[in-house]
């Protein structure tokens, strides 16, 4: 778990103290230091955090876990903060999994979890019990999901096909290129993953594209390889639609 020192060297903008002066008198500034201080009052520990940019007002996201919540499958839940002290984004909590295996974080969509959108009105201990509430209710729904895709076998076919749908999510507005080898995204980087169920085939893609890594060359012939997703919008986008595609395939 991080704690407030590894915490500020990689999210300052956690610690602000105001918003922007660039923001209006009408903008209601929400601390999340004090999310975070709320969050830890429940029982909650920070695993991560990260900001996009630099300052004290940039989008920032911060990870927690709750001991006293179970596993899903081969995965602890996550409760996912992400805010922004600029005017440029509400507050939102959204639920996560992250994967012991590869220590790889996931974004569950709304499908499968609640997704609170809360405007910089405040946001408090009732708040944080609402959200492990809500959490402990939605757990039987993620334990079924996760255990439908362990228990759904893919033959070869679906498995490119799967990958197929999956690098169009992960280039979204380019273009795939035309000389990425999809049996080759499909080789497995542990033996965890090395099997035939959608888990294992989602999990393993998944990696691949947000750490990336994958080589290809380029249309226009020249040789490249998939960059690590950093953005935090980008990653929890690719993540949420890689998640509906797999449950798509049950």
């Amino acid at each position: 778990m991080m704690t407030l020192t590894d915490i500020k060297s990689v999210a300052p903008a956690v610690f602000a103290t105001s918003p922007s002066s660039k923001l209006s008198n009408r903008y209601s500034f929400v601390p999340t230091f004090e999310i975070l201080e709320n969050f830890e009052k429940e029982g909650w520990e920070v695993s991560s955090a990260t900001q996009r940019g630099k300052g004290q007002h940039a989008l920032h996201e911060i990870r927690f876990r709750n001991s006293q919540l179970p596993k899903v499958g081969d995965t602890l839940i996550e409760s996912i903060i992400t805010n922004s002290h600029n005017g440029l984004s509400t507050l939102d909590i959204k639920t996560g999994l992250f994967r012991l295996v590869c220590s790889n974080g996931l974004t569950v969509p709304t499908s499968s979890a609640e997704q609170y959108k809360i405007r910089h009105s405040g946001f408090n201990l009732d708040d944080v019990k609402r959200v492990t509430e809500d959490l402990s209710k939605r757990l039987p729904k993620l334990q079924n999901s996760v255990g439908q895709m362990m228990g759904r076998k893919l033959n070869f076919d679906e498995k490119i096909d799967f990958v197929k749908k999956a690098s169009e999510i992960r280039w979204f507005a380019g273009k795939v290129p035309v000389s990425l080898n999809y049996e080759e995204l499909l080789i497995p980087n542990r033996q965890e993953d090395n099997g035939d169920s959608l888990w294992q085939t989602f999990n393993l893609v998944q990696e691949k594209f947000i750490r990336g890594g994958v080589e290809y060359v380029t249309d226009k012939g020249r040789k490249s390889q998939l960059r690590t997703i950093k953005d935090i919008q980008a990653s929890n986008r690719i993540n949420t639609k890689l998640w509906e595609l797999s449950e798509s395939m049950l």
